[in-house]
């Protein structure tokens, strides 16, 4: 029961980390009169911050023991070719999932009338493009998987043999991105298959280094389409009309 409490008490911290700091960003912006590009700024500084400060409560709770180093050998370069092809069949099929069941889907953002203030013309500048890069594809993935896989997974039913460390770690992954967007059934499923899958890389890894590259890999696919289209017209236009 006790460890059950402490659950609850951490959930509900999860919580809080994702939407009051969330708030405070956009009140903090919009008082300071700074736009999207502070936004962005603030937003990619507070999960800096949020990374340092979980690892001392880390190492606080003595468990750096998850930043173990490992040597790139075949054992783990091997794990890691088949974690990134099975991550990008996985969002292969969240993508075709989210398109078949996209009018059930709320992609509302919860503060978008805040949001909206912070636009100069309604469309992001090329800093806060870059920097919400930035945060999706580098940031996010270290500090999601230190908590969601590293603490939670090594704290709450460690190696259980009915896999409840990778149940839970998965329904946290997926409840916690309900907060501020996508808070329906649908969005539910997909995120927390999002986190079913990285937790049993880091079951089957017990790398999180291989999780953390997998996750980056994951949200990088986003951009992967755009990117391509991009550098496609710049050779195109430059070079061969």
């Amino acid at each position: 029961m006790k460890k059950l409490g402490h659950l609850g008490v951490f959930i509900l911290l999860v919580f809080l980390s994702v939407y009051l700091p969330e708030l405070g960003i956009m009140h903090l912006t919009k008082f300071l009169g700074w736009g999207i590009d502070g936004y962005s700024i603030i937003s990619l500084v507070w999960e800096l911050v949020l990374v340092v400060l979980f690892v001392f409560w880390l190492k606080k709770k003595e468990m750096l023991f998850i930043f173990e180093k490992k040597a790139w050998t075949w054992s783990t370069i091997f794990p890691l070719v088949v974690s990134l092809v099975a991550c990008y069949f996985v969002r292969q099929l969240v993508d075709a999932f989210q398109i078949q069941y996209h009018y059930l889907v709320d992609n509302k953002y919860i503060f978008q009338k805040l949001l909206s203030i912070l636009y100069s013309n309604g469309q992001p500048t090329f800093l806060s493009t870059v920097l919400g890069f930035i945060l999706t594809v580098v940031v996010a993935p270290i500090s999601e998987e230190l908590i969601d896989r590293g603490y939670f997974m090594n704290t709450f039913f460690p190696q259980s043999k009915y896999y409840l460390d990778v149940i839970l770690s998965a329904l946290i992954f997926g409840i916690s991105h309900l907060i501020l967007t996508h808070r329906d059934p649908i969005g539910l499923i997909i995120y927390s298959f999002i986190g079913l899958f990285f937790a049993l890389v880091y079951r089957w890894t017990k790398n999180l280094k291989i999780t953390i590259l997998c996750h980056s890999f994951f949200n990088f696919l986003i951009y992967a389409k755009p990117i391509w289209i991009f550098v496609y017209n710049y050779v195109y236009y430059h070079f061969f009309r």
